[in-house]
């Protein structure tokens, strides 16, 4: 049995020590019994009170650790005791209330009776840690509804205990001093399994949301698989004309050309969004990655500088390749000027057999295709690849969202377990809270979702593992079981349920190739927030770039018009938002 000890208790046990030993000392001096004479007996006291001294500090500091914790549930007897470290999931001694400043979905597909602030999702973490969630206000995600409402909130300063904000607005607050400093309590009772999700993004979530060493936010985890493109290509089509896939620059020309003259594609995609570091649908990403360009990334230059992507040499060189593509018909000369539904219309319609987008597309679009023309089969590859056997890609901003507690609310803790439960369920895609395919992320109390960094390659592999026979069924949980399920569907009916063709299809064909580490390289930036000058000059600066791209691909300006886009963006703000980039990635 474990035993405590009071303070008072351990102080009394720490004086009657030190008496004994005064005792000790003072008679082994006097009969002289002790062989190594007064000197060494001073010194044996002098030990004794200073490892009196620092036992009693440390069970001090214990007991201080306890007193700030002992509402927070931590197993604690009470103030004044030695107490186990907190546990990540108990519940609160003592009923929580947190008002929140919620982000709703437009469609939450509640059950009958259930609201945004009191559904399945919020009672289950409610009786669980003994926390009372209410909304002080809340906003859908339907267009800036929700951050306007957080601006106007920040206006008055009069926020919520927990609310969600961007980068800008966070920096807002710290500088106002309105929100709580986290740092105790991350380390206090942050979960296994959520510690290990932020560090799966080798510190930069939490590092941007620390400032001056002290964590004032808990921010979100986005899949890195979102911002790497793949080659999706008519896999049915390649098989008919006997193509092989494509792997090079020149393999993705020659396929274009044969989709063009033998299927009446409309040739290689595009989209009026060139590059989009987040996730990018037509866009021409992957053209730049291999010739080693990465517009709109800062990077790191050969002498460890921060340098912006989009003003290298090398960008140059994908854009003379482009712009040679759209003067032979590769590319619709039309695309610059093509919405995005005109664009998906021509997959959809079987018009098109070959453009570059992320791993989620057989959620929508592909299925479409699928639906209009059951022989459509999409396949995605890595492709282009380097010379080096390789495909180039740009990294996306593990982080773009933060929680932020206000300041002076009582139980930050709450908040964290709350977190720490929802990484759990949102992994198992609620099983046993709600009903099944009900779930959906954004009915939880905070809507900040926190995935791995891996998060989606890593699942597919899972299931892949489990089709492969190298690993069992059952060790399958959440959306891993779901996939599989969806894929004993698809083995059965292929195509005939497209919900499970869907997520089959987009895991294990569509995530599962970027497992492979040793065929990929990844350009990880080196920042990705904003600094004071690109809050006021940055969309000068990158309509600048549009433009210039455009005009240089579309044939309208000269390629050597990318020099004097250098000039202009380096004068017009570039050159001091690299100095300040510079400074900030340090």
């Amino acid at each position: 049995m474990k035993k405590t000890v009071t303070k008072t208790r351990l102080t009394a046990y720490i004086v009657l020590t030190l008496i004994l030993a005064e005792r000790a000392y003072t008679g082994a001096v006097d009969h002289k019994r002790y062989a190594g004479g007064k000197a060494e007996m001073k010194k044996t006291l002098g030990i004794l009170i200073v490892c009196a001294l620092m036992v009693l500090t440390a069970c001090s500091g214990n007991n201080e650790k306890t007193n700030n914790g002992g509402t927070s549930g931590g197993n604690s007897n009470g103030a004044g005791t030695v107490s186990e470290p907190a546990d990540p999931y108990a519940p609160m001694s003592e009923t929580v209330t947190i008002e929140i400043g919620k982000e709703a979905a437009v469609d939450p597909k509640l059950p009958d009776g259930s609201t945004i602030e009191d559904n399945e999702l919020t009672r289950y973490f409610g009786e669980k840690l003994n926390i009372k969630y209410t909304n002080a206000w809340q906003a859908t995600t339907s267009g800036d509804a929700y951050m306007q409402k957080v601006g106007l909130t920040l206006s008055t300063g009069d926020i919520p205990d927990v609310m969600t904000v961007d980068k800008q607005q966070l920096v807002q607050l710290v500088n106002a001093d309105l929100i709580e400093d986290l740092s105790s309590t991350y380390e206090s009772f942050v979960s296994p399994a959520l510690k290990a999700a932020y560090d799966s993004t080798d510190g930069y979530s939490l590092a941007s949301a620390t400032f001056d060493g002290k964590l004032m936010a808990f921010p979100n985890v986005s899949p890195g698989a979102d911002a790497q493109n793949l080659l999706w290509v008519r896999q049915d089509w390649l098989d008919e004309l006997g193509l092989e896939a494509p792997k090079t620059m020149d393999d993705i020309i020659n396929v274009t050309k044969a989709f063009m003259d033998k299927k009446g594609s409309a040739g290689l995609l595009g989209n009026q969004v060139i590059v989009n570091i987040g996730t990018s649908v037509f866009g021409f990403d992957s053209i730049f990655s291999a010739y080693n360009a990465y517009p709109q990334l800062w990077v790191e230059d050969a002498s460890g500088n921060a340098a912006y992507g989009s003003i290298q040499p090398e960008v140059k060189d994908a854009l003379a390749k482009l712009r040679g593509w759209v003067e032979e018909g590769l590319i619709d000369k039309e695309f610059a000027v093509k919405k995005s539904e005109q664009v998906n219309e021509l997959v959809v319609s079987g018009k098109a057999g070959i453009f570059f987008g992320p791993w989620w597309l057989p959620f929508g679009m592909l299925a479409d295709s699928v639906a209009q023309d059951s022989k459509a089969e999409w396949v995605s590859y890595l492709s282009p690849l380097s010379q080096e056997g390789k495909m180039n890609t740009h990294m996306g901003s593990p982080t773009t969202r933060y929680l932020v507690v206000k300041k002076g609310f009582k139980h930050p803790e709450a908040v964290l377990k709350t977190l720490n439960m929802q990484f759990d369920a949102d992994q198992l895609q609620g099983e046993g809270i709600v009903e099944k395919d009900d779930f959906n992320w954004m009915n939880m109390p905070f809507s900040l979702l926190v995935s791995n960094y891996d998060d989606k390659e890593k699942k597919a592999k899972l299931v892949q593992d489990v089709i492969d026979g190298n690993a069992a069924a059952d060790t399958l949980q959440g959306e891993a079981k779901q996939i599989y399920n969806s894929y004993l569907k698809d083995k059965e009916n292929p195509k005939k349920d497209l919900a499970a063709w869907s997520q089959r299809h987009a895991f294990l064909t569509g995530a599962l190739p970027l497992g492979k580490d040793d065929q990929i390289n990844r350009k990880v930036g080196v920042y990705y927030d904003q600094t004071d000058t690109m809050r006021t000059k940055w969309a000068n600066l990158r309509k600048l770039e549009d433009e210039t791209f455009l005009k240089i691909i579309m044939g309208n300006e000269p390629l050597d018009s990318f020099d004097g886009f250098v000039d202009k963006w380096k004068s017009q703000g570039g050159d001091q938002i690299t100095e300040e980039i510079a400074a900030a990635a340090k």
